[in-house]
């Protein structure tokens, strides 16, 4: 973090149209590219969204137009992410990432001590946790927001039951945490390795522990209710894109050997540190008598039989929407638990020995700190530094784009621009991914040409893909074409074959632009008359209509749950499908219309939450041993 932010921009070097304007140089970690090309730039324009006093709900810039607060991995809602959206990412990416590791680090000190470790032993095994590879490598990512308060989860589950208000409200805010997190697969995971240890320690008081539990979900359902509404209407529920695999065995060595070559740098971030691993099977052995230690043999086996290749991984691979390898990220937990257990038990056993107690102290944090010297190593170098002036640079190409006031959208051909990047520079864009991705939507843009993967980017337009005619283009507002000065023929050759209409008006180092003569405006009417933008937003369209006679009016955005319409002020259904451009009929005169983005999930969400946050105000002003 010395040498800059941790985000590896440096991917940019060998991507279209920065390559020119970048020194050629080794990426340091080209499989950690989505926070560059997403978590980011998501962040900088939701900053802008608040700071205009808006809700950062609706993103124009990706996939025609999607959600952005109902994405999940957007994690608005976390307080980790709080520094970013106040002092935007080059000013706190870096303490967004190091509050992640310390929350990781108290949180997993606090339930070891709690489960009976020594505070030696606690150290360590939180050392293991948050310094692990796979917190470290997923570090950028939404999973260690979910991952963090995880370990306080489990601390404030077993303690609920006591009766203390302060545990009660802890549990229920630690849920939050989780669950605003932004990454439903950890989440899952996290309720599965909660719900594991209650039935190991069953909670006295179930109800109560529940009870906090769903009054944390309510905080975090202004999160939740539009996610449910998205993913229902995604790809993401059908399975549409989704890459299922298993780790292989071989990559178990990642426990031993940090740097093992052919292994994915994330997905096989098995470091848990050697000192730990030493330590666990002397930990396997008190599971005899040991009811913590028992459960936490239980879970790294059942971990390791979900995560690396074999039956039950490939089946459950194969016919679940989970990456389960995700749960890799929460493995060092049970490995810690049962570390820590070993160490204190190696000190009982030198102890009954008679040995000085004067060289038992210091022996005891002997392993901690060979851990985290170990963990701080290996995790050297696994991410890209960027200096924050070097964030969102611009090149001549996006400057002409940027100064074209018109509403319109680009289509950048084959792996030109990447295709989230368009929200980084404001420019509206067809191409997109954020793991959920809009169905309808998708379905539709088929009709522009055939988009599909390539082994360095997804979603992908190549140039003799598009489709012949154009009509689509045409239709959804596609003004600009964006190519790769490398390909070998431009305007002249895809009006010839593809039947398009198109004319260079830029030609540069980082790439050249292509004019669609025959593109149709955003707002256009049915009937002779008129259309006039006067306001455009990514919560509210405003339009001046005059209609010569009745007609409709289709704007060419995709419709979506929550777009409502109203003319000079009175309500119109809109009665397409999602992903269907936006219809309404319009009478003839001079209107006033509005397009207003005020999805009811959110608004339900908003109304659970203000309850919730009700009922643990009761919880915490009311008198001790009065249930709430």
């Amino acid at each position: 973090m010395d040498r800059g932010l941790l985000l590896s921009e440096d991917i940019k070097s060998k991507c279209w149209p920065w390559a020119p304007f970048y020194p050629a140089r080794q990426i340091a970690a080209p499989a950690l590219s989505d926070p560059v090309w997403q978590f980011a730039p998501w962040l900088e324009f939701a900053r802008r969204e608040i700071g205009a006093g808006r809700m950062p709900l609706w993103n124009p810039h990706q996939d025609g137009g999607v959600p952005l607060l109902g994405n999940a991995q957007s994690a608005l809602g976390s307080p980790l992410l709080w520094p970013v959206l106040l002092f935007g990412v080059a000013g706190a990416w870096n303490l967004s990432l190091l509050l992640r590791v310390l929350l990781a680090l108290c949180g997993t000190y606090l339930w070891l001590r709690d489960m009976g470790r020594s505070r030696a032993a606690a150290a360590l095994g939180a050392t293991a946790f948050a310094l692990s590879g796979p917190f470290i490598a997923w570090l950028e990512h939404p999973a260690t927001l979910a991952a963090a308060p995880v370990p306080l989860l489990l601390f404030f589950a077993r303690r609920v039951s006591r009766g203390r208000r302060r545990d009660f409200l802890g549990l229920a805010f630690t849920t939050y945490l989780v669950l605003s997190g932004g990454h439903p697969e950890t989440q899952l995971m996290a309720a599965l390795l909660a719900g594991s240890l209650l039935l190991v320690f069953p909670p006295v008081g179930f109800a109560r522990t529940m009870r906090a539990c769903l009054l944390g979900a309510g905080l975090a359902a202004p999160l939740l209710f539009p996610f449910f509404e998205y993913f229902r209407l995604s790809q993401a529920r059908l399975g549409m894109g989704r890459r299922p695999f298993t780790i292989p065995l071989r990559d178990l060595l990642r426990f031993l050997h940090v740097g093992r070559p052919g292994s994915n740098v994330i997905e096989g971030a098995a470091t848990v540190s050697v000192t730990l691993l030493l330590l666990v099977p002397f930990g396997v052995v008190l599971a005899r008598r040991d009811r913590a230690a028992l459960w936490a043999c239980l879970t790294a086996a059942t971990m390791l039989a979900v995560i690396y290749q074999n039956p039950i991984a490939e089946a459950l691979a194969l016919h679940t929407p989970v990456h389960w390898s995700r749960a890799l990220l929460l493995l060092p937990l049970p490995l810690a638990l049962l570390a820590s257990g070993g160490l204190d038990a190696l000190r009982a056993r030198w102890k009954a020995r008679g040995e000085p107690h004067r060289f038992l102290r210091p022996a005891a944090w002997g392993p901690a700190l060979v851990c985290a010297v170990e963990l701080l190593t290996a995790g050297r170098g696994v991410h890209g530094s960027t200096p924050p002036g070097r964030l969102a640079g611009a090149t001549p190409m996006l400057q002409a784009l940027a100064a074209d006031r018109d509403v319109f959208r680009i289509l950048p051909l084959h792996t030109f621009l990447h295709s989230d990047t368009a929200t980084e520079y404001g420019l509206d864009e067809v191409r997109g991914f954020d793991a959920v991705s809009p169905r309808g939507w998708r379905a539709k843009r088929e009709e522009m040409g055939h988009f599909t993967s390539v082994p360095t980017e997804d979603d992908v337009l190549e140039p003799w893909d598009i489709a012949p005619g154009g009509a689509a283009l045409d239709f959804w507002n596609v003004k600009y074409l964006l190519m790769a000065p490398q390909f070998g023929f431009g305007a002249e050759t895809l009006n010839a074959k593809k039947g398009l209409d198109l004319e260079l008006i830029y030609s540069g180092p980082d790439g050249r632009i292509l004019r669609n003569r025959r593109v149709l405006p955003r707002a256009r009417l049915s009937v002779p008359g008129e259309v006039r933008i006067l306001e455009r937003g990514p919560l509210r369209w405003r339009f001046d209509v005059a209609a010569q006679r009745a007609g409709t009016l289709l704007v060419a955005n995709p419709g979506f749950p929550g777009w409502e319409a109203r003319v000079n002020g009175k309500g119109v259904a809109l009665e397409k499908p999602p992903g269907d451009a936006i219809e309404l009929p319009v009478p003839a005169g001079r209107l006033r219309v509005d397009l207003v983005y005020r999805p009811l999930s959110f608004r339900l969400g908003v109304l659970v939450a203000a309850a919730s946050l009700l009922l643990l105000l009761v919880s915490a002003v009311r008198r001790p041993g009065v249930e709430a």
